[in-house]
């Protein structure tokens, strides 16, 4: 082998060498601080509120949910793109956010906050996305409208999650903005269940109610 050939081979090695270390290098706390708020914008876009104008109704008029869908619409994609924005467009919130009522009892969802309670850095893919475990407690806002008072009553937030759902996010900077690009359940390294995060313990479980 030629002198050439063999240095063309040491660029080559020394180049994957660095790829490598480069692929786990966790970035910097100010790219954490952006994912993670990425994170929540994204599992807070996902669910819809009950509209401010119509709290004293339990339906809504066709014109209101298709205005909420193509809102709903636009926010996912602010927030996600590829098989993540693709996933989600083919779920129809409004018929998940018309069932609130009954499922809570006649209290209406007003508002939801995340909170990132596990945050770790897997790696970064060739295509310069990166790939993180996280869990996200979502905390819902609630309230009943009463006929009375004319406004809202017993507005409250709901308890953080005893056990959060763990999930493996892959997302991808476009501008000055992070976008999920994919979310798969976090589960052992054999699959089975997904695994779940207990903020207040620390603790890991592929079944919470164990």
């Amino acid at each position: 082998m030629g002198g050439q050939a063999r240095f063309a081979l040491l660029v080559v090695a020394v180049f994957l060498v660095i790829a490598a270390v480069w692929s786990w290098l966790p970035p910097t706390d100010e790219t954490q601080a952006a994912i993670q708020d990425a994170l929540v914008r994204f599992e807070t876009a996902r669910r819809l509120v009950w509209p401010e104008d119509h709290y004293d109704q339990t339906r809504l008029p066709p014109k209101v949910q298709d205005e909420l869908r193509d809102r709903w619409r636009r926010s996912m994609m602010a927030v996600a793109e590829g098989a993540a924005l693709e996933d989600e467009l083919e779920d129809d919130p409004v018929a998940s956010l018309l069932e609130a009522p009954r499922l809570l009892g006649g209290r209406l969802p007003l508002e939801y906050a995340g909170n990132v309670v596990y945050f770790d850095f897997k790696r970064r893919t060739t295509r310069g996305a990166i790939k993180v475990t996280a869990a996200v407690d979502v905390i819902k806002t609630t309230g009943r409208w009463s006929p009375r008072a004319g406004q809202l009553v017993d507005v409250a937030e709901d308890e953080p999650e005893e056990w959060c759902t763990l999930s493996v996010y892959t997302l991808r900077q476009g501008g000055d903005a992070w976008h999920v690009v994919d979310v798969q359940p976090a589960s052992g390294p054999n699959g089975g269940p997904p695994y779940f995060y207990n903020p207040a313990t620390g603790e890991f479980t592929q079944d919470p109610g164990a």
